[in-house]
């Protein structure tokens, strides 16, 4: 199953993956970076103000769809904050998150604010934490970010809150996905050089 084009996420679930996701060389990586559809994507954050992927250039992003109840979720957003804090301002790694009301409970903006700068400590100004607005992530009227990153990835659907962590490189290639914080985290750090930490 593994060697597909197209993964399920029941393939991610096994932590992080990397196969199934294409490789290309240094020569088409600089082609890609100057003409990939990525940076011309853009979303609204959490305030109503467009923001631009461009903005990502030659910066490693993790985006995930997330949830705003529960201790799962509280849990997962904990081990993201921990990436913004510790990892965030040694290699600028930009965590970008998209509330969704597809799969759980469905919350208010007001009530996914209040989980998330109350209950979960994150500050509505951390640069390094991006809270967008709330978006589909699977089926026809998924958001074109989640479109891109699916197809890129070769995951068919991300089926719950924290599904799929598709980590994008400083190339803007997605080079992994994870189904967990934790596990994304433990990829982050082993990306950074023994001098840093």
């Amino acid at each position: 199953a593994s060697s597909c084009r197209k993964l399920s996420m029941a393939v991610v679930e096994d932590g992080y993956r990397t196969e199934g996701i294409g490789r290309i060389s240094v020569k088409e990586a600089a082609f890609h970076t100057r003409t990939n559809r990525f940076y011309a994507l853009e979303a609204v954050d959490m305030r109503g103000w467009k923001w631009p992927f461009d903005e990502l250039h030659h910066r490693k992003a993790i985006i995930v769809n997330i949830g705003v109840r529960g201790d799962k979720a509280a849990a997962e957003l904990a081990v993201m904050k921990r990436i913004s804090d510790e990892i965030a301002p040694i290699d600028g790694t930009q965590i970008i998150a998209f509330p969704s009301d597809e799969f759980g409970e469905p919350a208010t903006d007001d009530e996914i604010k209040s989980f998330l700068f109350e209950t979960c400590g994150l500050h509505p100004n951390d640069a390094s934490f991006k809270i967008m607005a709330k978006v589909r992530v699977d089926g026809p009227d998924a958001h074109p970010v989640f479109s891109f990153l699916k197809a890129s990835a070769g995951v068919d659907r991300i089926g719950r809150d924290f599904g799929a962590y598709f980590y994008v490189n400083r190339n803007s290639h997605v080079q992994g996905v994870a189904d967990s914080a934790e596990r994304m985290l433990d990829v982050l750090r082993s990306e950074i050089p023994s001098s840093s930490s």
